[in-house]
């Protein structure tokens, strides 16, 4: 075989090389969450809260601030990586309009980093435990029903799935998310009293709609120092590209309700929260964006650079097989000019013997 066949075959089997190893390595290796990821999502929506200085001063029709404007910043941000395990950063941070901060929640999390489902927590990352999703969906979601970690409640609830709909022009699939119970993160259950004076809690009744106030009987026979327990309700809706898993909308209603238990069983007093978002079409549109600009990468590491790289390959190996036969016409053809001239001698050789 010629110098050049060798050159050309060698350059076919490194054609075929590359592209398994771009399908089968790279692409793997790159689908998933990236070690340096970080994004912000950003909601707008109303918030009903406790007026504290109203309150401490007695100021029932004050007591509670309504359906303020507000702004949620959603941040999830990759801390380190190990392998398929991500550890992640999810803080939300609830501000008025005019920027002052009214609430905030951090909480560290381990993920698979394509499935997004729960990893072990890498030794000394504080990653907190969970189960099922946390902070969005996997990278290839399916039109199926998942179980989502519910912060307010630590519980892991149902996440539905209800359909496929269009978010700024691409595909989605729209999820929804219902957890009611106990409060019981932490965080929030630190910053809310275990107990007021029955005082206060009649100052706070007395601000809600009269049909929502509890029984005016039932608040004289509470104790001096009533004992609060307090609930959390969450609804949630995800839309998430099919493409991609990125999460290109959402909306979101959280309330935590303060309770008490008397002899006749629990009575809600009032709300500590009441939170209404949904997202700001700004972030929505930068999300369809990104998730067009994931897809086309994924595409070309996927099927585009793997089938033009074979394409290449077919072509080198055309063209070697091309250049071989010529060369084999091109030697085996004087060869037999000559022997068909010898026996033209021989032939007229033999009558004049």
């Amino acid at each position: 075989m010629r110098k050049s066949s060798w050159i050309l075959t060698g350059s076919a089997v490194v054609l075929v090389a590359a592209s398994a190893v771009t399908r089968f390595t790279l692409y793997p290796d790159l689908h998933r969450i990236p070690s340096d990821a970080d994004t912000t999502f950003h909601y707008r929506g109303t918030a009903s809260l406790l007026n504290a200085p109203a309150l401490q001063a007695g100021d029932s029709a004050h007591a509670f601030l309504r359906d303020l404007p507000v702004t949620l910043d959603w941040r999830v941000a990759v801390k380190d990586t190990s392998g398929e395990t991500a550890v992640v950063l999810d803080r939300a941070v609830l501000r008025s309009r005019d920027g002052k901060q009214l609430n905030a929640a951090r909480h560290t999390w381990a993920v698979d980093r394509r499935t997004l489902a729960e990893r072990p927590a890498p030794a000394g990352s504080g990653a907190e435990r969970h189960t099922g999703l946390v902070i969005s969906w996997p990278l290839e979601p399916e039109k199926r029903d998942y179980r989502f970690w519910d912060t307010g409640i630590r519980k892991a609830v149902p996440a539905r799935y209800m359909g496929q709909e269009s978010v700024e022009g691409r595909d989605a699939y729209r999820y929804t998310v219902d957890a009611t119970g106990p409060l019981a993160d932490p965080a929030t259950l630190k910053a809310l009293p275990a107990a007021l004076p029955r005082s206060a809690v009649t100052v706070l009744a007395a601000a809600l709609p009269a049909d929502r106030r509890p029984d005016k009987v039932v608040l004289a026979a509470l104790p001096e120092a009533v004992p609060l327990t307090y609930t959390s309700t969450t609804a949630r809706t995800g839309w998430v590209d099919a493409d991609t898993g990125l999460a290109l909308n959402g909306s979101l209603h959280q309330t935590v309700l303060a309770r008490t238990q008397t002899p006749d069983g629990p009575v809600a007093l009032f709300p500590v929260t009441d939170v209404t978002v949904k997202g700001a079409p700004a972030s929505v549109r930068k999300q369809a964006q990104g998730a067009s600009t994931a897809q086309r990468a994924w595409w070309w590491l996927s099927t585009g650079v793997p089938l033009g790289l074979l394409a290449a390959a077919l072509l080198v190996t055309a063209v070697a097989v091309g250049l071989a036969r010529r060369r084999a016409v091109a030697d085996n053809g004087p060869a037999g000019d000559g022997g068909s001239a010898g026996d033209e001698r021989e032939g007229a050789a033999t009558p004049a013997a």
